[in-house]
């Protein structure tokens, strides 16, 4: 479940890159992909752990 769920958010990630937006769109669209990035640094130290 753990890999299926890293290359779905990595699906989303790239897809957020590959939008061409400017001013604040691009802001917000950075402050998702960090929140995205955090997001699965936080499933890979679970699968990790051995809680996913």
């Amino acid at each position: 479940m753990g890999q299926e769920l890293i290359m779905k958010l990595k699906e989303v990630k790239q897809a957020l890159v590959d939008l061409n937006v400017h001013g604040e769109e691009w802001e917000e669209r950075q402050e998702i992909l960090k929140k995205l990035e955090d997001v699965t640094s936080y499933v890979k130290d679970a699968m990790g752990s051995g809680k996913l």
